[in-house]
């Protein structure tokens, strides 16, 4: 557990991987816990993947209004956008069944932007949705994400090599 937590802190984004029932949902809150020091469930953020969710859940993108389209943050850019207001603080975005959604669709160009070594301002991105052009977004240093899949879904071929080379995968086994 601790060197799960410790992988977790140096390379900010972790995959549970295992068969069902295994314990990889509660296992990634108790890490998030750990490294907060506290259990303090607003500084976790929880979504599960599927077939439909896209960037624009996600990230951001143009949602029907009673005026027209309208620019709508998604959950991770929100959730991105509390940490950045608390440095001070660890946040946890978990990610459940990872591997069910389409990846690179989902992630878009933050997928550079997950990378521990990009978390800074420098490495700011114009967003693909985003109105104004000066307008740049990057991940804040004290957010980590923590997926979970399971090995027995055949769906495990979809994580390319793109992704896993930013992501560490820790295998759990039944007891």
């Amino acid at each position: 557990f601790r060197q799960i937590v410790e992988l977790l802190r140096r390379k900010k984004n972790i995959i549970l991987q295992g068969p069902p029932g295994v314990g990889k949902t509660f296992i990634a809150r108790k890490i998030a816990y750990e490294m907060m020091g506290q259990k303090n469930d607003a500084n976790i953020e929880m979504v599960q993947f599927h077939q439909s969710f896209s960037y624009e859940d996600f990230i951001q993108g143009l949602r029907p209004g009673i005026d027209g389209f309208k620019l709508k943050n998604g959950m991770f850019y929100t959730f991105c956008q509390k940490a950045h207001a608390h440095p001070d603080r660890q946040f946890f975005f978990i990610i459940d069944e990872i591997n069910r959604g389409n990846l690179s669709k989902i992630f878009g160009e933050l997928m550079m932007l997950i990378e521990p070594d990009k978390r800074h301002e420098r490495f700011a991105l114009k967003l693909t949705y985003a109105e104004d052009e000066l307008v740049r977004f990057y991940i804040p240093e004290n957010l980590h994400i923590i997926g979970t899949m399971n090995t027995a879904d055949r769906s495990l071929a979809i994580v390319d090599y793109a992704l896993r080379r930013r992501f560490a995968f820790i295998t759990l086994r039944p007891s």
